[in-house]
C-alpha cells in the first residue's frame, strides 16, 4: 500500500524548496460548507433551504433533506469548514470539486494554497482521517522522530512508495488576503458547539476554515506553525 498524506505531498507534489505549512484531510464528508444557496453539505437548498438547515443541525438536518448522515458521525466537528457569499466563489468551488473524493486534501505553502486528491485513490493508506488536525501535526513530528531514531516500520535502505497527488485547485498565495484565528459556531448537534478555526480568506470573499479544536490556543498554534513558528 502507498502512502498518502504529508509524506506523498512532499514526494510527488511540493516543489524541492516548498515546505508544507499546513494540510488537513478534507475528502469523503470531512469537511463541510457555509455557503449562500447551498447546504452544510454543499447541495442546492432545497426544502427548509440551506441556511435554516445549518441551523437545525445536521441530525435533524439529514432526515430533511434526504441526507445520507447519522447522527453517530456527527459527534466530532469536521475538518473544515468551506464559506463563501456564493457557488461560485474559489474557495466553494475548490471544496466542491474533492467533496466526493476519498482521499482529498487542502494544503498551504509559502507559494500557494490548494486543494488536491492522490491517484489512484483505491492504493493508498495513512490517511487517518478520523484524527483532528494537531494530532496530525503531532503523529507527523513524532513519525520523524521515530525513524530519526530507527523506529520505523519501513526497512532501512528501502524507499517508501507514496502515492500520486494532482492538483484539483490552486490558488496562488497573493490571492490570501488574510490568515487568521478565528471562532466558528457549529450546528446545534456536534460535540463542540463553537470550535475556534484558523480562517484563511481570499480576495472574493470565499475561504476556508481548518477547524483546530475548543480552545483558542489550539487555533493559535496553527497560526504560529503557518507564520513558521
Amino acid at each position: 500500500m502507498k502512502l498518502d498524506g504529508a509524506l506523498a505531498l512532499r514526494q510527488s507534489w511540493c516543489a524541492p524548496d516548498e515546505p508544507i505549512l499546513l494540510c488537513t484531510f478534507v475528502g469523503s464528508t470531512s469537511s463541510h460548507f457555509d455557503v449562500g444557496g447551498l447546504d452544510w453539505w454543499g447541495k442546492p437548498e432545497r426544502g427548509l433551504g440551506g441556511k435554516a438547515l445549518r441551523a437545525l443541525g445536521t441530525a435533524t438536518a439529514a432526515v430533511a433533506s434526504g441526507g445520507p448522515r447519522d447522527r453517530n458521525e456527527l459527534a466530532s466537528p469536521p475538518s473544515a469548514v468551506v464559506f463563501g457569499p456564493s457557488p461560485d466563489t474559489v474557495a466553494v468551488g475548490a471544496g466542491l470539486a474533492v467533496r466526493d473524493s476519498t482521499f482529498a486534501w487542502w494544503v498551504l505553502t509559502p507559494r500557494r494554497m490548494a486543494w488536491v486528491r492522490t491517484e489512484p485513490e483505491s492504493a493508498v493508506t495513512g490517511s487517518e482521517p478520523e484524527k483532528s488536525l494537531l494530532d496530525q501535526v503531532w503523529g507527523f513530528a513524532k513519525n520523524a522522530r521515530d525513524a530519526l531514531a530507527g523506529k520505523s516500520p519501513y526497512p532501512p535502505h528501502v524507499p517508501i512508495e507514496t502515492a500520486g497527488v494532482v492538483s484539483v485547485v490552486e490558488v496562488p498565495r497573493d490571492r490570501i488576503t488574510g490568515v487568521a484565528g478565528a471562532e466558528r459556531k457549529l450546528p446545534h448537534d456536534y460535540a463542540d458547539g463553537r470550535v475556534h478555526v484558523l480562517r484563511v480568506s481570499l480576495v472574493d470573499g470565499s475561504g476556508i476554515d481548518v477547524v483546530a479544536g475548543h480552545e483558542p490556543a489550539h487555533a493559535q498554534r496553527l497560526l504560529a506553525l503557518v507564520n513558521g513558528r
